[in-house]
């Protein structure tokens, strides 16, 4: 049996797409724990959630790895492509 990942609620459905991980803390996030929380939250859009708050948060996430330098454009818009269809 597969389990669908778990991907936290926020309190406020009218928050930006700027999450709790990206003001958490002293400073920035690791690349290691932005990857973590993206691949949580694409096996979530791949389980069939279609949010589009989560779709946002995906588009953050990647936004972040690439101001950190972890990924690059052409990167994004594959993981975009594949996961989102866009």
């Amino acid at each position: 049996m597969s389990r669908r990942p778990f991907v936290e609620p926020s309190d406020n459905e009218e928050d930006s797409s700027e999450q709790d991980w990206e003001t958490e803390g002293s400073g920035f996030p690791s690349a290691d724990k932005l990857i973590y929380r993206l691949y949580v939250s694409l096996g979530s859009i791949k389980a069939g959630n279609s949010s589009i708050k989560l779709k946002k948060q995906v588009f953050s996430l990647l936004d972040s790895l690439v101001g950190l330098g972890a990924i690059d454009e052409k990167q994004k818009k594959k993981i975009v492509r594949v996961y989102i269809g866009q």
